[in-house]
């Protein structure tokens, strides 16, 4: 039988050593989230490579936590990239087939990746890889703090 450990994560390490201040950016420990929402609303005629801009520029500085993307409709065989203009595949690569499953979110972790760390990345972009869509909604919610 495997032993029980008692691990902790990076930030509860911090406060047993006396802060945060050094460890963790600002937002990131106590942040307000915000949230843009969106979706877009394929008619099943976009190709393989086509661009789906969502929730506008983000303000410079932001540090996304997650982005959540589901579709309404189970879109096949599409295999897409997610991220910003600057990097396509920044949050997630390509061969993910996560929206396969109607109705079934796709969480993408954010890494707090910080806004403005290079020209064109303030806004997230859905990029399709290998197959057209199907015809259906795709929304997409960008969790993120500014302070």
């Amino acid at each position: 039988m495997a032993s029980v450990q008692d691990v902790k994560g990076v930030s509860q390490t911090a406060i047993d050593a006396g802060g945060l201040s050094n460890q963790l950016a600002a937002g990131l420990v106590d942040g307000r989230v915000k949230v843009r929402s969106d979706y877009y609303t394929s008619d099943g005629s976009e190709s393989a490579g086509s661009t789906i801009e969502f929730g506008g520029d983000l303000p410079s500085g932001a540090k996304i936590i997650a982005i959540i993307l589901s579709a309404a409709v189970a879109q096949g065989s599409l295999t897409f990239f997610l991220g910003t203009q600057y990097n396509t595949d920044e949050f997630v690569t390509t061969g993910n087939d996560s929206l396969q499953t109607a109705l079934t979110p796709m969480i993408a972790a954010g890494r707090g990746y910080v806004v403005g760390t290079e020209t064109l990345d303030s806004q997230i972009v859905l990029t399709t890889a290998a197959a057209a869509m199907t015809a259906g909604v795709i929304s997409c919610q960008i969790l993120y703090t500014t302070d």
